[in-house]
């Protein structure tokens, strides 16, 4: 039989420690109107919210490190991924973790079970030392943390693709294609709907709104590479 634990406790934090246990068989349900934290990390679903077992959350120390890009000294980590997740992320962290970024530079970065990261921005609020986000569409959670706006964790990423390579990310204004082949470039918004299409090298994104993106690149040996975009 399965064991439930429902949280009813309208706009309070439910404390686990420094990890969270859910065992197999067990879940934790979470009302639209509740939130749970653990260690720094809280999640405030928009919707009941359930976390099945097995699932372990866990708080490091140690940074991610990407290239040559990295985040600050805190990370969460969640052995099973959560899935289907909209809501309100906040995410505290110490001076002392800042790893030299500043918070003003802040974003929110999010991996999913696929190990891709997607970065957001945050409201940032200095004086209590946490970042808050309001996933209004799904994403998936198996890894929390933060790093600089201008060198964030997808960017390398991305880079690594020794064929093409897409800069800056995130952008305002414009993107730049390195490749050493003709790359014809597609940008769809998250709902899937072809925003610009191109052969150029650079692409003009001023206009479009801030979010996140999706650009195909497909040579003339119909490879493609995907790249997920933030426009700020």
């Amino acid at each position: 039989m399965k064991t439930f634990l429902s949280i009813f406790f309208t706009g309070t934090l439910i404390t686990f420690g420094q990890s969270l246990v859910v065992s197999e068989g067990s879940s934790i349900s979470i009302n639209s109107n509740s939130s749970v934290s653990v260690d720094g990390l809280a999640l405030a679903p928009s919707q009941a919210y359930t976390i099945s077992g097995p699932t372990l959350l866990t708080r490091s120390s140690e940074p991610i490190v990407v290239g040559n890009n990295t985040s600050i000294n805190r990370v969460y980590d969640l052995s099973s991924e959560l899935s289907n997740f909209t809501g309100i992320v906040t995410f505290s962290y110490q001076d002392s973790e800042l790893n030299n970024i500043l918070e003003a530079n802040l974003v929110l970065e999010v991996m999913d079970a696929n190990d891709v990261w997607t970065s957001v921005a945050p409201n940032v609020d200095a004086s209590n030392n946490n970042l808050t986000y309001d996933f209004t569409g799904i994403v998936e959670i198996s890894k929390v943390t933060a790093s600089d706006a201008s060198s964030t964790l997808t960017i390398t990423s991305e880079t690594l693709n020794s064929f093409v390579r897409v800069y800056p990310n995130p952008t305002t204004e414009k993107l730049f294609i390195v490749s050493k082949t003709s790359q014809k470039a597609s940008l769809f918004n998250v709902a899937g709907q072809k925003l610009l299409e191109s052969n150029a090298t650079e692409l003009d994104v001023t206009d479009l709104p801030s979010g996140i993106y999706l650009l195909n690149l497909q040579n003339t040996q119909n490879q493609i590479s995907t790249f997920k975009i933030i426009k700020k």
